[in-house]
């Protein structure tokens, strides 16, 4: 595929899930006004996607993409009503279009219809939102406007106008007078005000008032009443504010007549699920990734690099002119540069990330859908759906995720009618959580199911030969087996899960990313499936800490306290921190060096929350010097993989600066006070 389509091939992954998350607000009640602001967002994208495809020269995907527009504006038009059953049916359309865009990307050629599996529901729904004899009634008349005004209104806006009366809500005008200066900030202010508060229908130019100069406009919108003070207007700006046309002024049999012409019948049934797509595979290292940038992200950069950059020019001069100046101005300059440099770390990386919830987004429709088809009530609950992960990683991450999860409903959880059998209740448990540790981001996939069956595993694992008779085996062993190629306990495919790709192709994924897959269950009781994913560089809040001749870090989020005393501690001895006796361990021995003789005077108090609700582990951590406290870029770099304890580092002034694993840190000192212990 040309390479220089792969923007566009961004904005309709980008498209897509503006698509899912919108059509997410219409399974909820909403004010009429924001279910019409979702609905314009959808018909919108779909014709945006619809140029994309003609413009990469996909022509059967262009005209799918136009069918789901003509839906999308039926509905703009208020000839279709939103219930569940029409979002199912668009949820499907959407999903379709989007799985055909995948398999575009990859080289396949395009199918016959890409709707063909909602063809017949879409037909319908067209059908039923057909008037009769085609003729559409008008009410715009009853708006108390100029006839000029009136004319300004396009074939939609006088039909959300009727539709709004009909519906019994009222018409309201809003005239204002602007500057020039700054009219377009504050017209956006306005339209965004009203846009919460009602159906902005339209903006139409208006006279502006006699001794008055600027420019004027007119703000017609549907709500039952207009809130202008919280619009926080500039004195001088509202003319006038009155309602345009009352509902309630509609004759009762027009009302009728209308409403019985309009009304559409209710939506078909939602169509069945289709089966799954084939698993996207990851992208090859070659594969270049395209970042989409808000134009005001990169003006904040660009104003931010010049302020560093004429702060480096003052650095310079400073420096040049060294003997008549003292040398604390240089090194003030110097570290607001170090500042300035940090923010645009910062600025450039987040523009690399993109939150879990986009990824949480895929799944809760896939796993409704699956849920309907395999007859399995299912309870989804998802959590930090609101951290950051590089967009590339999610990218590659999605299939893999998709598949376990794909996993847990078709092999983990069971039936109703064998949960009931089990003293459980028909409904199963999946719960889905991300969690940032240490340099990774952790993936937690729980059922409630019926777990791994590690006898049969076993079985399975000697008839293939893969375990050697008459070793004993462990139950770690045996997950772990289950992600060996080719292995299976299931005796034929199953189209849902499996369809020819194993649990191998999914650790393989992972591992592809550095990260790993670990296994547990428990027979009848529910599995646990973790991924644990390592960040390429992150943003950390640090406290720098000097043991022997090297600067180290220590993320702030499991530091309680700092502490510097009079008295040396040794380690393998215990401090009393708040009422508490905490044991103390030096740094240099969890990481492997001489006990300093003469001990430590600092120390930092780490701590890490359990599992159990209330209860934590605390340690003392002796150092030699707390140099502050400050904000670096992280990277992971790969020859630190097998070091335990150091999860990245940064480059420093001074040299690179190792940062510690919180975690890896608490474990290596309980190591090694147990030692101390089985030695005293």
């Amino acid at each position: 595929m040309d390479s220089s389509f792969d923007d566009v091939w961004a904005e309709c992954e980008d498209l897509f899930g503006q698509a899912r998350q919108t059509l997410a607000t219409l399974k909820e009640p909403q004010p009429a006004h924001v279910i019409q602001a979702s609905v314009n967002a959808l018909f919108r994208a779909t014709h945006t996607l619809k140029g994309m495809a003609g413009m990469l020269g996909f022509p059967v995907f262009s005209k799918a993409a136009h069918r789901m527009e003509d839906i999308f504006d039926l509905m703009r038009k208020g000839r279709l009503r939103s219930t569940d059953s029409l979002v199912e049916t668009l949820g499907a359309g959407i999903e379709a279009l989007e799985s055909g865009l995948a398999g575009l990307k990859r080289g396949r050629p395009e199918p016959d219809d890409y709707l063909e599996g909602v063809r017949r529901e879409l037909g319908e729904l067209e059908a039923l939102a057909r008037p009769a004899d085609g003729a559409e009634q008008d009410l715009s008349a009853m708006l108390d406007l100029p006839e000029e005004a009136r004319k300004a209104l396009s074939d939609y806006e006088r039909g959300r106008v009727t539709r709004a009366l009909l519906d019994g809500i009222p018409v309201h005008g809003l005239a204002i007078c602007l500057d020039f200066a700054t009219f377009d900030e504050r017209l956006r202010a306005f339209t965004d005000g009203l846009g919460r508060q009602a159906e902005l229908i339209s903006t139409l130019p208006w006279e502006v008032p006699e001794g008055r100069e600027g420019l004027a406009f007119l703000l017609v919108v549907a709500g039952a009443a207009l809130e202008v003070d919280s619009l926080a207007p500039v004195p001088g700006e509202v003319l006038a504010v009155r309602m345009l046309a009352d509902p309630g002024r509609i004759p009762g049999s027009l009302r009728a007549e209308v409403q019985a012409e309009a009304a559409p019948a209710p939506p078909p049934e939602p169509p069945p699920a289709p089966p799954p797509s084939e698993p996207v595979p990851a992208p090859s290292s070659q594969e270049s990734e395209v970042l989409r940038l808000p134009a005001q992200r990169v003006e904040a950069l660009e104003a931010r690099l010049m302020d560093v950059a004429q702060l480096r020019d003052a650095a310079s001069g400073m420096l040049r002119q060294g003997d008549a100046r003292t040398g604390e101005a240089p090194l003030a300059v110097l570290g607001q540069m170090e500042e300035g440099l940090l923010d645009v770390q910062k600025a450039l990386l987040q523009m690399r990330m993109v939150k879990v919830e986009t990824l949480f987004a895929r799944v809760e429709p896939m796993v409704k859908s699956l849920s309907r088809e395999l007859g399995k009530p299912v309870k989804l609950a998802l959590q930090g759906g609101d951290l950051e992960i590089e967009r590339g990683i999610l990218g590659r991450l999605v299939e893999p995720f998709l598949h376990l999860v794909r996993n847990a409903l078709d092999h983990g959880l069971e039936s109703p009618e064998a949960r009931k059998s089990l003293g459980k209740g028909e409904t199963g448990s999946l719960r889905i959580s991300a969690s940032q540790r240490g340099r990774s981001i952790r993936f937690d996939i729980r059922d409630d199911g019926r777990g791994f069956d590690l006898a049969k595993i076993e079985a399975r694992g000697r008839a293939m030969g893969l375990l050697k008779p008459g070793v004993p085996t462990t139950p770690e062993r045996l997950h772990r087996l289950t992600l060996e190629p080719g292995f299976s306990t299931m005796e034929r495919a199953s189209q849902v899960s499996g369809r020819g790709v194993g649990m191998d192709i999914v650790r393989e994924a992972v591992e592809a990313l550095g990260g790993e897959l670990m296994l547990s269950s428990e027979w009848k009781r529910g599995s646990l499936v973790r991924l644990a994913i390592p960040l390429s560089r992150a943003v950390v809040g640090c406290l720098r800490v000097r043991s022997g001749r090297q600067t180290f870090g220590i993320p702030l989020s499991h530091v309680l306290r700092v502490h510097m005393g009079h008295e040396s501690l040794r380690g393998g001895s215990h401090v009393k921190i708040l009422g508490q006796d905490l044991p103390f361990e030096s740094l240099q021995v969890c990481l492997g060096q001489e006990d300093p003789p003469e001990g430590h005077r600092a120390y930092v108090l780490l701590s890490q929350p359990s599992t159990v609700a209330g209860a934590s582990l605390e340690i003392a951590l002796g150092v030699d010097e707390i140099l502050g406290r400050g904000e670096i870029l992280l990277r992971s770099l790969p020859e630190l993989a097998q070091v335990q304890g150091v999860m990245g580092g940064s480059l420093q002034e001074d040299g690179i600066l190792w940062v510690l694993d919180p975690e890896a840190m608490l474990g290596l000192a309980m190591d090694s006070l147990m030692r101390r212990v089985a030695h005293a």
